[in-house]
């Protein structure tokens, strides 16, 4: 079977900082929020939204879950 590659590094970069970007307009200052990610996959994915998150908000700490 050939492998299809949807999005490249570069494309899931700009995706992952969209999506903050996004979730900040709507969770302004994420109180009441925890970030989960559902194995396999979605811890990694959790990990890059809370890292992205983190740096665009400065000192602001996203709790999450695995």
């Amino acid at each position: 079977m050939q492998q299809k590659t949807l999005l490249d590094d570069r494309k899931i970069d700009i995706t992952i900082k969209r999506l903050c970007r996004q979730l900040i307009e709507n969770h302004d200052d994420f109180a009441n929020s925890v970030l989960i990610g559902i194995q396999p996959r979605g811890i990694y994915l959790a990990n890059r939204i809370q890292k992205e998150l983190e740096q665009i908000l400065g000192d602001k700490k996203i709790l999450k879950g695995n």
